[in-house]
């Protein structure tokens, strides 16, 4: 049985008529004719009965019609997995993340990703959240990792995970062993934020907003572990991410009241159909990040 035999016989199936069918299907009508016969004698018995007016299918043929459509729509599907797999051979994926997060997330995903699909070139960019969705908007990535400050209406995303946010102190702070504290608390304490641009900062000056409290910055940096060195030095305390919360010299306590979190998304643009390599590396992450405890 070949495939243009099915083909074939769908288009005198449809058509009701040889001629019209070998029309269809950009052959000779002796031809058609041919090879239906050839899968009629396979099948053991006609398919269609011949008069004048064309071929009408016969009960062996109306039985085999809707078979033969699967077996089309099957190798269809192989065919076009088949295409998917040789574009993931040879596939390249631009991915971005924050340097802190990616640091802390990427390499046993990556790992994975590389086992799975060893050929792929991932080209990496570390950037602040409000830069990665500027860069996803203008289809300078196709995939990001970004948190509440990266989220734009033009992009898609996905949850990846919710972590919690810790008081950083100098471990020989008077409240570094509460086991809890609430933000009014702390509202004198000298405060290192990050610098302008960091999707952290605004997160953090937001959380201060909602509760209608305004933190008193004496120190800004471009990095958290910069941050955390600051606050182990006695410079002041800090509001950083769980997954960070283990710098030398420094304690960290909950926030209760009000709690604070942040959430962190796998992103990219609406509309834009991921390429199979941006796709492939979508579900790695995803499904590497569902099997993750949250923070």
């Amino acid at each position: 049985m070949e495939t243009h035999q099915l083909r074939y016989f769908l288009a005198v199936a449809q058509a009701g008529r040889f001629t019209q069918a070998a029309r269809a299907c950009n052959v000779s009508q002796p031809s058609l004719s041919v090879q239906i016969a050839k899968l009629e004698d396979e099948l053991g018995g006609p398919l269609f009965e011949r008069t004048r007016k064309g071929g009408k299918l016969t009960a062996r043929g109306e039985t085999f019609l809707p078979r033969a459509k699967t077996i089309l729509e099957e190798m269809e599907s192989a065919r076009e997995d088949a295409k998917a797999l040789s574009g993931l051979a040879l596939g390249k994926v631009s991915l971005g993340c924050m340097p802190t997060t990616g640091a802390h997330l990427l390499p046993p995903i990556l790992t994975v990703f590389r086992k799975a699909y060893p050929k792929i070139q991932i080209h990496l960019k570390e950037e602040s959240s409000p830069g990665l969705a500027q860069d996803l908007e203008q289809g300078d990535l196709e995939l990001a990792l970004v948190d509440d400050a990266g989220l734009r209406p033009t992009l898609e995303r996905q949850i990846l995970l919710t972590e919690g946010l810790a008081l950083a102190f100098p471990v020989r702070h008077p409240l570094s062993k509460k086991k809890g504290l609430a933000l009014k608390q702390i509202i004198e304490e000298p405060f290192i934020l990050m610098k302008p641009g960091h999707g952290f900062r605004q997160i953090t000056l937001e959380y201060f907003q909602k509760a209608g409290l305004e933190p008193k910055v004496v120190f800004e940096s471009g990095g958290i572990e910069t941050v955390q060195a600051l606050v182990s030095a006695g410079l002041g305390i800090s509001l950083v991410p769980r997954m960070v919360a283990n710098y030398p010299g420094v304690a960290y306590v909950d926030l209760v009241q009000p709690p604070a979190s942040r959430t962190l998304y796998l992103s990219w643009k609406k509309r834009a159909k991921l390429s199979s390599a941006a796709e492939a590396l979508r579900k790695v992450i995803m499904s590497s990040l569902e099997r993750k405890p949250k923070l």
